[in-house]
């Protein structure tokens, strides 16, 4: 137990300032000693979380199986990303299927607009749970903003 609670008080330093409560007071000083590898393993976590991804939706357009498949499956991938150079495209291998997803949706009413949208060309889509990227952020200022979809009137 002791030796838990000593791994808790050390580490690095911060300083962090607080507002006095009376105007006559002068800031208080916090400091924060934490160790290093706190910092290591919270850079470790931040990155495995941004290559797994998020829940959400995608739609699958593609399915095939067998010989050749994966040439098929990459033949459909290229025909749709001519199509919707927009729309990222995904090729999946799950035994003994080569499937094509497509979208990063974070709704599942995104993605039945979408594959309701391509019905006509692509008619067994069909939308599934999968892990989507997160969308892009853009920055400005340090401050971190996201990308609007819908066009305001000015």
């Amino acid at each position: 137990m002791l030796l838990t609670i000593s791994m808790m008080v050390y580490a690095q330093e911060q300083v962090r300032e607080h507002e006095p409560e009376e105007k006559s007071e002068e800031p208080v000083r916090t400091w924060i000693t934490q160790d290093q590898k706190v910092d290591a393993l919270v850079k470790d976590f931040r990155e495995m979380n941004r290559r797994r991804g998020m829940a959400g939706f995608r739609v699958q357009i593609y399915t095939a199986s067998g010989n050749r498949s994966r040439l098929l499956t990459e033949r459909q991938k290229a025909e749709f990303d001519a199509s919707y150079p927009d729309v990222p495209s995904y090729i999946t291998y799950d035994e003994p299927y080569f499937k094509l997803r497509v979208g990063d949706f974070r709704t599942r009413l995104d993605a039945q607009r979408f594959s309701r949208q391509i019905s006509s060309k692509y008619i067994f889509a069909t939308v599934v749970v999968d892990r989507i990227n997160p969308p892009q952020l853009k920055t400005d200022n340090n401050l971190l903003i996201p990308e609007r979809t819908d066009q305001g009137e000015e």
